[in-house]
């Protein structure tokens, strides 16, 4: 399954890691849950069959077709089986979502929704041209324009949660504690100013970051020792790392079963049980 990463120029930079295209080319025929970034997650759907979707807390998966806006998670989601096809997206850069979509990323936690709701006919009019697009590249053209299209100033996220980002180490234990008495203004302040910008409190985005790490380790080294990966990521013990992970990703560490390149996509298996179909988009 071929995958093209590219990364816009400024100013798209500031709000967007990189925008994504990949072709896959034989069915995929079983369920991954995805784990969670930390992350807006925005992808297009290049060919006409519809993906499931299926909240962790939920049994109503969601049938999606054309565009779908993942929301920061606070742990994961179920994603279906996969036709044979391209998508393309874009992975929005913590907190940097709401200036380009329009909304404060708070608005999309935990959720799962359709572009055209946010932006109505702007949004198939955009599936439209990618449908359209010759190549990876002019994808990734025609992505580009439309966002820095979209950008609005001033930024909506506040400085003292930018700073927090870029300057902060969230797998420090007092990394929290930190961030917040660096930007002077109270706890319960400076929590809702992070959770408006990013989607999360600053507690359980820091539990993310270091649960990212952590797989990431184990992802890349096939065998790791569990014992040793808990130290590293500063949990208390392997009992600690262990009800963490399983709460983030529904799984334990020893089940983990990651997709290759793809630490944030775990193998699950055949459908889950599910009932109550929701249709969110349109081709």
């Amino acid at each position: 399954m071929p995958l093209i990463r590219h990364r816009p120029a400024a100013p798209l930079s500031h709000y967007v890691e990189c925008l994504w295209w990949s072709r896959r080319d034989a069915a995929q025929d079983y369920w991954e849950h995805v784990l969670p970034s930390g992350r807006v997650q925005l992808v297009f759907t290049l060919h006409e069959q519809p993906l499931l979707c299926l909240p962790a807390s939920s049994a109503s998966p969601i049938r999606w077709s054309g565009s779908m806006v993942h929301g920061p998670q606070s742990g994961y989601y179920l994603a279906g089986p996969k036709p044979v096809g391209a998508v393309a997206g874009v992975a929005f850069r913590p907190g940097a979502a709401g200036a380009v979509l329009g909304l404060a990323a708070e608005a999309l936690t935990d959720r799962h929704l359709s572009l055209e709701e946010l932006w109505g006919a702007r949004a198939r009019n955009l599936r439209e041209q990618l449908l359209a697009a010759p190549d990876p590249a002019a994808i990734f053209r025609l992505l580009e324009q439309s966002l820095s299209r979209r950008i609005q100033r001033p930024l909506l996220m506040h400085p003292a949660v930018a700073q927090a980002l870029v300057h902060g180490a969230p797998w420090s234990p007092d990394w929290t504690a930190q961030v917040r008495q660096a930007s002077g203004y109270s706890p319960r302040h400076f929590i809702a100013l992070f959770r408006g910008a990013v989607g999360l409190s600053p507690k359980h985005y820091q539990r993310i970051q270091r649960f990212n790490q952590v797989a990431q380790q184990l992802a890349n080294a096939a065998g790791a020792g569990l014992a040793d990966a808990a130290a590293g990521g500063g949990y208390a013990d392997q009992a600690h790392f262990s009800r963490e992970f399983r709460a983030l990703a529904g799984v334990s560490p020893t089940h983990y079963r990651p997709r290759p390149g793809s630490p944030l996509h775990h193998a699950a298996g055949p459908q889950p049980q599910v009932k109550n179909l929701q249709d969110r988009g349109g081709a």
